[in-house]
């Protein structure tokens, strides 16, 4: 069960941070010289987001967002764009359950204010219609869950993709992201009842464990949508996303999220590198990014000839070995113990046994004796930095232009969270 600490966490850690030293002496000489000081901020939910909400005033997203209208609304008791603003808190105070936001959320007064409810609404409610028919308490707040529900599902798949690319471009006209930007592109399904309107549907293999422990494969049927995200890889931002059915192959949209993202930087930001995960593997997509200017970094398949032939060239010693070796330390006081972390990969430059690496019609003439192969770069992971059961995988390939550059990056890999996470799932 959550609660109401669990939820101001969220918050705190789901925001970007700059920290800072404290200085008690500088404080004291500026305070006596009469200069002006830092302001000092609650960590409370509603200090946090009054400041995160002035924050996408600044920036121009909170027009966007009170230009937001559902779709077949026949009453309107409460503005569209409050029930985005409550659908958005709920997001980003991380809670799960819908059944909770009276207790976690309509309860809180000062988040119900930005959110555009006076004291009144949140102590009595917007409407008293059949309340001697109430049976039990009065849930807290200006409405019940199943209106924000009803409502919020009105906003259509337009005008939501619609709304991220304005955002999107707001907050980089703001200055939001670096000049060179690293997108990531990734998907996640959205599975539905067969009942959902529109929905999609794909038939999987999937492992059963049987009572006894023997397991085996049977086929079902999926339900649903599917996100596909190109998120920036420092901010952790999204850049472009679209919603498909469920059984749409990723690699049929790589093209059109790249494009879009790069819409939306426009001129404040160049998108210079992208990271997929093997979904996304497709050699004319590939080619079309090198021709755009834009550096990738994917994992290759087993199956992949360019995948055995970069393995036997490092086991050769073909290549370019970068080795980096790290002790970190774990626990406090007697319990303090270290750990000695290695990393070894090895660079192979040049490889021409993928012959999907090209133009659309570069695959059909790769049986021709004048068949010129595109060269790739590899990067072999023969041993990464493990701490705990932290799994590593093994195989990578990029364009040749880029290849110095992501060697270089994983020789200067550090021990954060992210970088850890971007490992892990082989991107």
């Amino acid at each position: 069960m959550q609660n109401k600490e669990v939820i101001t966490t969220n918050l705190v850690e789901r925001l970007d941070w700059r920290f800072a030293r404290r200085d008690e002496s500088r404080i004291a000489r500026r305070l006596w010289k009469q200069q002006p000081v830092d302001a000092i901020y609650s960590l409370e939910e509603g200090a946090i987001l009054d400041e995160f909400v002035h924050f996408l005033d600044e920036v121009g997203v909170l027009s966007r967002w009170q230009a937001l209208q559902g779709e077949d609304i026949q009453r309107e008791m409460v503005d569209f764009f409050q029930y985005v603003m409550l659908y958005g808190m709920k997001t980003l105070l991380g809670i799960e359950a819908m059944n909770a936001l009276p207790d976690l959320l309509f309860s809180d007064e000062a988040a119900m204010r930005l959110a555009g409810f006076n004291a009144m609404q949140i102590r009595q409610g917007l409407c008293q219609r059949s309340h001697e028919k109430r049976q039990g308490a009065k849930p807290p707040g200006p409405l019940c869950l199943d209106t924000l529900a009803d409502n919020i599902v009105k906003l259509s798949l337009t005008a939501m993709e619609a709304f991220l690319n304005g955002v999107v471009q707001d907050l980089a006209k703001a200055g939001v992201f670096v000049r060179q930007v690293t997108g990531i592109l990734d998907g996640t399904d959205l599975e539905t009842t067969a009942r959902y309107e529109g929905c999609g549907q794909v038939t999987r293999k999937r492992k059963i464990t049987a009572k006894r422990g023997k397991v085996r494969e049977i086929e079902v049927t999926v339900y649903g949508w599917k996100l596909l995200v190109l998120i920036e890889a420092r901010t952790k931002l999204p850049l472009a996303a679209k919603v498909v059915k469920i059984q749409d192959h990723e690699a049929l949209l790589t093209r059109d999220l790249v494009t879009q993202a790069r819409t939306n930087l426009a001129d404040h930001a160049c998108l210079r590198r992208m990271l997929f995960d093997r979904g996304f593997l497709d050699g004319a997509d590939l080619w079309w990014l090198a021709q755009q200017g834009i550096g990738f970094v994917v994992p290759a398949k087993e199956n992949m000839a360019v995948t055995t032939d970069a393995r036997a060239l490092a086991a050769g010693g073909a290549g370019v070995v970068a080795r980096r070796v790290h002790t970190v330390a774990h626990g406090q006081g007697k319990h303090r113990w270290t750990e000695r972390l290695e990393t070894a990969v090895v660079g192979i430059a040049d490889l021409t046994t993928y012959d999907q690496y090209g133009p659309e019609e570069h695959t059909r003439q790769r049986y021709r004796k004048d068949f010129e192969e595109h060269p790739l770069n590899a990067v072999v992971v023969r041993k990464m930095e493990q701490s705990g059961l932290w799994p590593w995988r093994e195989g990578g390939i990029s364009d040749q232009r880029d290849s110095r550059q992501a060697l270089s990056r994983l020789r200067r890999l550090r021990r954060s969270e992210s970088h850890r996470e971007l490992l892990h799932q082989g991107k």
